[in-house]
């Protein structure tokens, strides 16, 4: 596990890079033993996001529960999978090979922030938040760590903007596609 020396430091990172503060990067470990120390955050936040994904769910009546837990898992793996392998097999092409576990761990230790600002957010709507008031503060949420992401790549990669932008997208469009495709399998659409 990541210890707890490493997650404290890394909290202070986040700190920091939630306020846009350039100087983020010495409280991370950018290396390749960083990036995949940072995948052990996965088991760290699974039980709150699958809290936070059932908390407000509106399964249907007599849901195959093993099938939600499938679906739900299956997600969660391809959304922690997925978008570093695009990074991976990019650096190449951008030539940033040395430079990309940081920006995959970086990126890993952001799934914290998204839980932390989601998880009242959740609690708010469980409690009579209405459904406008819940999906604009979400979208806000998810728009501010969108921004961390970019400013983040920004400063770890050092690429032109239109390219961070465009990864920014991609991460954008396939979390989108991920999360689709996963409440079509709970809901017996898919598979």
């Amino acid at each position: 596990m990541i210890s707890f020396a490493e997650f404290e430091i890394a909290l202070r990172g986040l700190l920091r890079l939630a306020r846009f503060d350039a100087n983020f990067t010495g409280f991370f470990d950018l290396s390749r033993d960083g990036a995949r120390r940072s995948f052990r955050l996965a088991l760290l936040l699974l039980l709150p996001v699958l809290f936070l994904w059932n908390l407000n769910s509106d399964l249907p009546d007599g849901a195959d529960m093993v099938r939600v837990g499938l679906g739900e898992l299956i997600g969660y793996a391809l959304g922690w999978i997925c978008f570093p392998l695009i990074l991976l097999s990019i650096a190449r092409l951008i030539d940033r090979e040395s430079r990309i576990y940081g920006a995959i761990a970086i990126y890993n230790w952001l799934s914290i922030l998204g839980v932390v600002l989601q998880f009242p957010i959740a609690i708010a709507a469980y409690f009579g938040l209405s459904d406008a008031w819940y999906g604009g503060i979400s979208d806000l949420a998810l728009l501010f760590v969108t921004a961390c992401e970019y400013f983040a790549f920004r400063r770890i990669l050092e690429i032109r903007i239109e390219m961070v932008i465009a990864l920014v997208v991609v991460d954008f469009i396939l979390t989108h596609i991920i999360f689709a495709l996963m409440v079509g399998m709970i809901h017996n659409q898919l598979f």
